[in-house]
């Protein structure tokens, strides 16, 4: 975890040295729900070892977190960050009905990338880029097990991997005080297959820009006996601050 928090570090200092550029630094909240397959290690009453696995589609969900954002440009250069901290919970159907009454569900943990990025159309109110980095999941699983015939039981695993990223992005500038970003990659290496959508829109005022949108963050990741094959999904909204 410290390696790749200094390697984002880096990544985003190296090139303020070599020259002055523009810094962007967007504090949000990510309003994110999970929809997938969860599965960890457990052996609680009444069940076998090996993995337990719970669908949390269609159920509802619980979150909270704190994210941060951090972009550099220089030219036709970017390098740019994000720090993510999640904290879903979620009450879910138990896939032993005749043992437990339900499933309690947590996913937690961070989620931290750095890229580096190139400018295919430069100019003063649109950018276009391509990029390529790493991202790093620490993530954390927990399921607790509510009594029913059996008593209640709890078990949880934790997993931390990195994906290669590679991706494009976009932002225009419009109706003099708006701007419209979207962005796209897809990675792998630690995950099977991991894939990202987020768009919005963004309202300039003298001290930096409100911004809006939604973020789908698809990530398919098994080992051993810890799944993770789902997706964050939700609504962003946050405050950029350029100097």
């Amino acid at each position: 975890m410290r390696s790749l928090v200094l390697a984002l570090t880096m990544s985003l200092v190296v090139p303020a040295l070599a020259q002055q550029g523009q810094w962007t630094i967007t504090p949000y909240a990510w309003l994110a729900g999970f929809d997938g397959t969860l599965g960890t290690e457990g052996t609680p009453p009444g069940l076998m070892g090996g993995r337990i696995d719970v669908d949390t589609s269609g159920v509802k969900l619980k979150q909270v977190g704190a994210m941060l954002h951090i972009n550099y440009r220089q030219g036709p250069w970017s390098a740019f960050g994000d720090w993510t901290y999640a904290n879903v919970k979620a009450d879910s159907p138990t896939p032993f009905a005749t043992l437990y009454a339900g499933t309690d569900v947590k996913v937690r943990g961070n989620i931290v990338e750095a890229n580096v990025g190139y400018d295919l159309l430069p100019s003063r109110d649109s950018h276009v880029d391509v990029f390529g980095g790493i991202r790093y999941y620490d993530m954390h699983i927990d399921l607790a097990l509510r009594q029913g015939t059996l008593p209640g039981a709890s078990v949880g695993g934790s997993s931390s991997w990195a994906d290669g990223v590679v991706g494009v992005r976009a932002i225009t500038r419009f109706a003099d005080k708006w701007q419209a970003f979207a962005s796209a990659d897809v990675g792998g290496g630690g995950s099977d297959l991991a894939w990202q959508l987020y768009g919005g829109v963004g309202y300039q005022f003298s001290w930096g820009s409100l911004i809006a949108g939604y973020r789908h963050l698809h990530v398919n990741y098994v080992k051993n006996s810890y799944k993770l094959d789902g997706a964050l999904t939700g609504p962003l909204i946050g405050a950029s601050f350029q100097f």
